[in-house]
């Protein structure tokens, strides 16, 4: 059996149109369909990617917090991670010093521009997230003003793993009757996604966390883990 292109497959992803042969075929074909999601759930998690998301460079305190842990002088300031290196071995510290100052070198490369970001940004409404169906699972969700929009912020801890599946954030009415699928979210990790322009937080407070699968469906699996409304 001859199934769709990889290449048209991603352009159908991204929002192009199908094929009328394409089309046929995956109306009959498993393979293509998931193919298709899985690609979907990829260009989702993209558009959800915000300038917070972005690496930056540790700022300067970082450095001078890792050459008061080597006890160096101030003529031997720590510049970069190979200079950290040569100055441990240069001294007989113990292991675990020794690892915990390069922890604090790897750690700040991925996470200094969460440290370092402004703390100035306006919480716009907050809500608890309640298990749904006896999931047994609680998290948190908060929308913030940021300098290019509203952002949604989404945790939910100790989210397993889900099999042919995975989680995704929706914003619905009061009363669920409509919902707008916001981007995935990952087992483990706090999703962060940029809301789209005009949307209106008071028209959509509720957020939703559902199971869905690689079934070729868009619309909400009716399987939801976790809900809850956002107050101001």
């Amino acid at each position: 059996m001859l199934h769709c292109d990889d290449e048209d497959l991603s352009l159908t992803a991204l929002g192009e149109s199908m094929g009328r042969e394409d089309e046929a075929h995956m109306a009959t074909c498993p393979h293509c369909q998931s193919r298709l999601d899985q690609l979907a759930a990829v260009v989702a998690s993209a558009r959800a990617i915000t300038d917070r998301d972005r690496p930056i460079a540790p700022p300067p305190a970082l450095w001078q917090s890792i050459t008061d842990e080597l006890g160096m002088s101030s003529g031997g300031t720590v510049t970069s991670i190979a200079d950290a290196r040569r100055a441990r071995r240069s001294r007989i510290w113990p292991i675990a010093v020794a690892a915990a100052a390069v922890g604090v070198v790897a750690g700040g490369l991925l996470t200094a521009g969460v440290l370092d970001a402004p703390s100035s940004h306006e919480v716009l409404a907050r809500a608890d997230l309640d298990p749904m169906a006896d999931s047994g699972f609680t998290g948190t969700a908060t929308v913030e003003k940021g300098p290019d929009g509203a952002v949604l912020t989404v945790a939910v801890p100790d989210l397993p793993g889900v099999d042919d599946g995975y989680y995704e954030v929706w914003m619905a009415t009061a009363d669920a009757g409509t919902m707008v699928a916001i981007g995935t979210l990952n087992p483990g990790q706090e999703g962060q996604y940029a809301l789209p322009e005009g949307m209106d937080v008071g028209s959509f407070p509720v957020v939703d966390v559902s199971v869905e699968h690689f079934d070729g469906e868009a619309g909400h699996s009716a399987t939801s883990v976790v809900r809850g409304q956002l107050q101001a």
